[in-house]
């Protein structure tokens, strides 16, 4: 796994942080006020993604090069949004909390920056959909990137809401995990069959996520169980307290390590096109 292992990481930092920022975005549209506990980790996150990227790019002047083919790379396109999605938290950021501008500039640049991030993370899923993988050129690469921004911005936001004792939307948090969760599930078994009908390389796939079976078992029971612990929390109405925290903390381990599982495998198993053609 050498290399992968800093496209796991690159990947889910980048996903947690574009998802914090939405769902904060959404949750606090008509008051701001938590937005100051949540923005700063969606900086910190993005940051650790930029650099664990270095990994793979195999050298910091890579990046730049990386742009210059907007109109034919998505590898250049997820560089480009992303960066512009880094500038615009920055300048969100400020404007959040150390300058007056009205509630609609910041609004303005809030979205715009979650937008840039959307983007990117779209452009990240195409890398993967445009590949000679059988495994990863499905609607599932779309499926699973995008609920993980989902599942991760929502549980996120629900933790550092509540460690700064701010007043959260924390069942409508909950609601967003709860339908990353259920996409991930769902989109499952369709995709499982079509590696079992597909193409030798598909197939070939298809026989090492059976040999793998207990990890991507738990890889899902961890994400229902922490989704479980995120609607208790929620249904507690947010409370504050050591007791209250325990399970949305819970939460946060749970589905962390269910995505984790769930990426590892996404790479461990993909496999090329050029199977069996020898």
């Amino acid at each position: 796994m050498g290399k992968e292992w800093a496209l796991v990481l690159f990947t889910l930092l980048a996903q947690a942080s574009v998802g914090l920022m939405v769902v904060a975005q959404a949750l606090n549209a008509k008051d701001r006020t938590g937005l100051k506990a949540v923005l700063p980790w969606v900086g910190i996150l993005m940051a650790a993604s930029m650099l664990i990227s270095l990994g793979h790019l195999g050298s910091p002047l890579g990046a730049p090069r990386a742009i210059l083919n907007l109109k034919s790379s998505w590898l250049s396109r997820e560089i480009f949004f992303a960066a512009w999605f880094f500038v615009l938290w920055a300048l969100n950021y400020v404007l959040e909390t150390r300058s007056q501008a009205s509630d609609g500039i910041k609004a303005t640049t809030g979205w715009l920056a979650s937008l840039c991030g959307v983007v990117a993370v779209v452009s990240m899923a195409n890398i993967y959909v445009h590949t000679i993988l059988p495994a990863w050129t499905t609607a599932y690469t779309h499926i699973a990137f995008y609920s993980t921004a989902l599942v991760l911005g929502a549980v996120l936001y629900a933790v550092l809401t509540h460690r700064a004792g701010e007043e959260g939307r924390f069942k409508q948090a909950a609601m967003l995990a709860i339908i990353g969760i259920a996409l991930q599930l769902v989109s499952l078994p369709p995709y499982l069959a079509y590696l079992g009908a597909g193409p030798v390389a598909a197939q070939e796939t298809a026989r090492q996520l059976t040999g793998a079976a207990p990890v991507l078992i738990l890889s899902q029971a961890l994400a229902v169980i922490g989704g479980i612990f995120f609607g208790v929390y929620a249904l507690k109405g947010g409370e504050k307290g050591a007791a209250a925290g325990q399970w949305v903390y819970g939460a946060l381990a749970l589905l962390v390590l269910a995505e984790l599982a769930g990426r590892y495998l996404f790479y461990a198993t993909g496999v090329s096109i050029m199977v069996g053609q020898l």
